[in-house]
């Protein structure tokens, strides 16, 4: 840098600490380290802090567009100095003006690099935490839907709690998957751990019902209480084409006698 970039280094660390009260700290933090930069001719300081300050936006959350912005509010105040400057000279020429701009530039490079390399690790951790969640999600889906082999042809699937339009296509999904896979005759499903039953949870079970009569399988309804039992008559539900029992011990005895089997002491 020549002589007159650093003399105005100097006259920039002057105007920045008289009018310091008027501008943002972080602000007068950045053009005080430019000024210090032009002055002394090293980079080292503007650098770190230009880079420190990128990951700490990006730990912030900013977006590149407004770190972005960020840099330009501080471009506009040193060329603003710059112009001030530029009034008291005469001395002021191109290559001058070429050093400042390539002050800047490597200070924009350490500031986007500091951003991006944090950036970059919060994309990897969040990568990480979708990962864990779709695990997560298979385990409880896994076991919110434990389908029980209770004989060979015959598979349990008691369901507990509510029954909404994702749990159901996840029911579905499951059940039919396992009837394939055990090439399973019957299907026992238990509502008794359903708190209630409404045309929509009649629907699910009746959709799913069909969709394993379709791949070859029988089901068996139990767990009717004598309240759900009331509301499914009251929403005219048609339970006709699936067999139903009171509870599992009933609809167990069923399975096995449409397989010839038995139960005995």
């Amino acid at each position: 840098m020549s002589e007159i970039s650093r003399r105005f280094g100097t006259y920039l660390r002057e105007q920045v600490t008289a009018n310091d009260a008027q501008l943002a700290e972080p602000i007068v933090r950045a053009l005080t380290i430019i000024a210090d930069s032009l002055s002394s001719e090293d980079l080292t300081q503007l650098k770190t802090f230009a880079g420190d300050l990128g990951r700490k936006r990006a730990g912030e959350e900013h977006t590149f567009q407004s770190i972005n912005g960020l840099f330009y509010e501080l471009r506009n105040y040193v060329w603003n100095y710059l112009t001030a400057f530029c009034n008291t000279t005469e001395d002021w020429g191109s290559a001058d003006i070429e050093a400042v701009e390539g002050l800047l530039h490597q200070y924009r490079n350490a500031f986007l690099d500091g951003f991006s390399m944090i950036f970059q690790e919060i994309e990897r951790d969040l990568a990480l935490q979708a990962e864990q969640i779709e695990a997560q999600r298979y385990t409880i889906r896994e076991l919110s839907t434990p389908i029980l082999p209770l004989y060979e042809g015959i598979l349990a699937l008691p369901l507990v709690g509510a029954l909404d339009s994702y749990r159901a296509a996840q029911v579905m999904e499951r059940l039919l998957e396992a009837i394939s896979e055990q090439q399973a005759d019957i299907v026992i499903l238990d509502i008794t751990g359903v708190p209630v039953v409404d045309t929509g949870v009649a629907n699910y079970l009746l959709q799913t019902a069909r969709a394993a009569q379709l791949v070859g399988a029988e089901v068996v309804l139990v767990g009717i209480g004598a309240e759900i039992a009331q509301t499914i008559v009251q929403l005219g539900v048609d339970l006709s084409r699936i067999v139903v029992y009171a509870n599992l011990q009933a609809g167990i005895s069923y399975a096995l006698s449409r397989l010839g089997l038995r139960i005995t002491r």
